[in-house]
């Protein structure tokens, strides 16, 4: 029974095309991986962005892919292996996935999709998932297409950061 609690990164580049390749992402990313962010509706995610990805490669279970077309990002997917006690091995989630506007529909979010695909297999994960908004249809289509289905409701709800952080058991 494979425990994910190691980086599974491999120096492998996946080619999408001559001039696409699919690689770890790093800190000299960071610009362009806010611009992709605000793509995916998060504006703000520039902010404070330094230290989440610092904190999100310092981390074991976490990765980052990104679609490189001759030194420019044109696509993301973050991924997160999950260990869980019922199941015999982790999980992988997709934790974020878009490609530039202007790359849409050549293939670089099912190659970022394949790739997360092959580091979960290499991390010994039963089961892989990815999370999509309610309201990004064409998105699961794009999951439906690639073989996922729909199997559980996902609940979120947002937590203020320190705020009832005290809690008796």
């Amino acid at each position: 029974m494979p425990i994910c609690l190691f980086r599974v990164r491999k120096t492998q580049v996946f080619p999408l095309s001559a001039s696409v390749k699919i690689r770890l992402g790093d800190i000299a990313d960071l610009e362009a991986l806010a611009h992709l962010f605000c793509q995916l509706g998060y504006p703000e995610a520039s902010e404070g962005l330094t230290e989440r990805l610092e904190t999100l490669l310092a981390d074991p279970r976490a990765d980052i892919l990104v679609a490189d077309d001759t030194h420019t990002l044109v696509g993301l997917a973050t991924t997160f292996f999950v260990p869980v006690a019922h199941e015999s091995g982790p999980w992988c989630r997709i934790t974020a996935l878009v490609v530039d506007v202007a790359h849409r529909g050549r293939g670089v979010g099912e190659a970022l999709v394949v790739a997360a695909e092959q580091a979960a297999r290499r991390a010994g994960c039963v089961r892989i998932e990815a999370t999509s908004a309610v309201h990004r249809s064409d998105a699961h289509q794009f999951y439906e297409h690639l073989g996922y289905t729909r199997e559980s409701e996902h609940f979120l709800k947002r937590l203020q950061v320190g705020r009832d952080s005290e809690t008796n058991f």
